[in-house]
């Protein structure tokens, strides 16, 4: 049973980190998309980091998840 739960323990981990990516790279090419940042954008510079686009990240995932 302990071998059972550190499995799932390990993919939830990993599911967590893979939708915190989805939803960042979601955020930054809408920014890019919509033109938020001024001058040369750089795949995460730091006008992309700090810029949110939308008013929550549940619509970054929803968003990412249709196209």
């Amino acid at each position: 049973m302990s071998r059972e739960r550190v499995v799932i323990g390990l993919l939830l981990i990993a599911l967590i980190v893979s939708v915190h990516a989805l939803v960042r790279t979601e955020n930054q090419r809408y920014a890019m998309f919509v033109g938020m940042c001024a001058g040369p954008v750089v795949p995460n510079g730091a006008c992309l980091a700090k810029v949110e686009t939308r008013t929550s990240w549940w619509w970054h995932l929803y968003y990412a998840l249709q196209n």
